[in-house]
């Protein structure tokens, strides 16, 4: 296991506490409440999920009812490619990569808004692009630093 992780754009120190009730407590570094060293990657693995699945989920709702655009279900978890963070069917389900929990919030925002733009456009066209500036004004800066960066964000 690695030494350092990020979450929400912050770089945190792991540190293990055995024998603390919570399973992951994020203070100055991130401390892991574990019964035994060998399960702490699946016990931390755990709780970005769960944390990516609620942040995630809560962006949605906040970004779809400010656009006023409704959508069918959202899913937090694996998304076929690695370098894709998000999808929109035309079912209006949309999904998003668990690892988005690593990167700053307004980079999650910004894949919010994108699929959430998929709502409407389903494809990349320059109304697409203008519906996901208007709920997300600095997209074209985040987007890149998604291209750029996104693959430091594994475990």
């Amino acid at each position: 296991m690695k030494n350092k992780y990020l979450y929400l754009g912050k770089e945190y120190e792991l540190a293990e506490r055995l024998g603390q009730k919570s399973i992951v407590e994020v203070g100055d570094k991130i401390y892991l409440g574990i019964p035994n060293s060998k399960n702490a990657e699946t016990y931390l693995l755990s709780w970005y999920r769960q944390q990516a699945r609620k942040i995630i989920t809560e962006r949605v709702y906040f970004y779809s009812g400010r656009a006023g655009l409704n959508f069918n279900s959202v899913t937090v978890g694996n998304v076929a490619a690695s370098t894709r963070w998000g999808s929109c069917s035309s079912q209006k389900n949309l999904s998003f990569n668990w690892k988005l929990i690593m990167a700053p919030l307004v980079v999650i925002d910004y894949v919010v808004a994108h699929e959430l733009a998929h709502l409407t456009e389903l494809n990349h066209s320059r109304s697409f692009w203008e519906n996901v500036r208007k709920m997300h004004p600095l997209y074209r800066e985040y987007r890149l630093g998604l291209k750029r960066h996104g693959h430091f964000l594994t475990l």
